[in-house]
């Protein structure tokens, strides 16, 4: 028999059938039509059998998909994959990390040019979360000299910043 073989509708019920009969599986039919393709597109020496190639191919495809099943085995298609590639990374990239510890350092250097008593209220009050009245308290001042000296720590920083 040559590749020019191609059943006809009565035969392939019945390939149909057998499969079916020997699988125990209602995919029957696509493996079937798989292992069809795969006789068309086969190289090499021609089949002799190909009823029997073709069943062969077809029960072979659906005892592969079945450990596949039972495994956990997922075959992945472009399809299938598509929703993942849609799906943002909420992580920065790494330029976005570089960046900001660019940042951070230069924020750093402009905290360090600042006059002591200014850096120590501002970092009490951004970083350690303290009130006006408590930072005044512990340092001895007016609160009005803490917004004095938080203000100017933001405007210099600010301008720092923009360096």
């Amino acid at each position: 028999m040559t590749k020019n073989w191609l059943p006809q509708q009565q035969v392939w019920a019945a390939l149909r059938q057998r499969i079916r009969a020997l699988t125990h599986r209602d995919d029957a039919e696509d493996h079937l039509q798989s292992a069809f393709v795969n006789y068309l597109e086969r190289e090499g020496e021609p089949v002799r059998e190909p009823h029997a190639y073709i069943t062969r191919s077809a029960i072979n495809l659906a005892r592969n998909a079945h450990k596949r099943e039972q495994t956990g085995y997922v075959t992945l298609t472009e399809d299938s994959l598509l929703p993942y590639f849609e799906i943002a990374d909420p992580a920065p990239s790494q330029e976005e990390v570089y960046a900001s510890r660019q940042r951070l350092a230069h924020f750093r250097a402009g905290c360090s040019q600042l006059p002591e008593k200014t850096r120590l209220v501002f970092l009490l009050h951004r970083v350690k979360k303290m009130k006006y009245q408590e930072i005044a308290n512990i340092s001895g001042m007016s609160v009005s000299s803490v917004e004095k000296h938080i203000a100017k720590a933001l405007t210099f920083l600010s301008a720092w910043m923009e360096q």
